[in-house]
């Protein structure tokens, strides 16, 4: 399986990434980013990246599993052909 990602932090021109790299990504771009310097600029309640479903972000983004991403991020699944 394949991902086609063109979000923040994408690594390549055409978007398309395995598993472990979107994963990757992710962690890089918002488990692991530090989020105290936003949010003195920008309020928790009205930061766009912080608002999805009824998670509790950025702590419960170290509970979000393949499909959450995918979701989050707007990715598509590629089958393999």
């Amino acid at each position: 399986m394949k991902i086609l990602y063109t979000g923040i932090g994408s690594t390549k021109t055409d978007g398309i990434h395995t598993i472990s790299e979107f994963l990757e990504i992710m962690k890089k771009e918002f488990t692991h980013r530090v989020w105290r310097f936003e949010l003195n600029i920008i309020p928790k309640e009205y930061h766009y990246q912080l608002q999805y479903n009824n998670w509790n972000l950025p702590d419960d983004f170290v509970f979000f599993e393949l499909n959450d991403w995918i979701d989050y991020s707007g990715a598509e699944v590629l089958e393999d052909t």
